[in-house]
């Protein structure tokens, strides 16, 4: 991918969902490759509208927490410029947090609505509205500005994108009957260890195993050969 992508500046972008909706995700799998292509969709439009260009877009789905939790979100890097219709390049950097955020809110439980049978989206329906009341300004979406090194930040979301769920060096031990693997709790900050049974461990590590034909969306944009 480093030796396709514009040498312009990206933005790593991330968009998660509300916590109490990860459970519906992780039932009907069937809706993660279109959480993913909607996250694109919503960069692109806004783009496309606002600025009149196309940006190029990497974009790649993350399922786990470092505690094995299914938590599915967005990794995507995003030219912070795109191509006009006329094949000029226009650059930009102000990133609308505040409006992404509400549309991608209304993205999520748009799908989640339009996916699920009636009696499941009745079912379901609290959750849906915890989530948006609970979330005024929309679900959190993250774009930090940095530096201009494209295959950095490539190297960067590319490890998000390839590598397991956990890492070997992390499992502290296993006895036959529990396992035990340090994690990072970002809530304070600091490295612990949690111990569950084989059989749940196995539970929380194939959920991330991606069905079959997922792909990644890498789209440069329509300009780009």
């Amino acid at each position: 991918m480093a030796e396709d992508v514009f040498q312009v500046n990206h933005r790593h972008m991330i968009f998660t969902i509300d916590e109490g909706l990860r459970e519906i995700f992780l039932k009907h799998r069937e809706m993660l490759k279109e959480f993913m292509d909607e996250a694109v969709s919503v960069v692109q439009e806004h783009f496309e509208k606002k600025h009149i260009v196309t940006p190029g877009i990497i974009a790649g789905l993350h399922t786990f927490g470092s505690k094995l939790n299914f938590n599915p979100h967005v990794h995507m890097l995003v030219t912070m410029g795109g191509m006009t219709a006329n094949g000029e390049w226009k650059t930009y950097d102000y990133i609308p947090f505040a409006k992404l955020r509400k549309v991608w809110q209304t993205v999520v439980l748009k799908l989640i609505r339009r996916t699920l049978a009636k009696e499941e989206k009745r079912r379901v329906q609290p959750l849906l509205q915890k989530a948006y009341s609970e979330n005024e300004e929309g679900f959190y979406v993250h774009a930090p500005k940095q530096s201009g090194n494209v295959k950095a930040q490539l190297g960067y979301i590319g490890r998000y994108i390839r590598r397991p769920a956990i890492a070997v060096k992390r499992i502290v031990s296993y006895d036959g009957e529990q396992v035990v693997f340090r994690y990072h709790d970002k809530t304070d900050d600091t490295d612990k260890e949690e111990q569950v049974t084989v059989e749940e461990f196995i539970s929380r590590l194939i959920r991330h195993i991606p069905d079959e034909q997922f792909k990644h969306r890498y789209r440069l944009s329509r300009w780009h050969v």
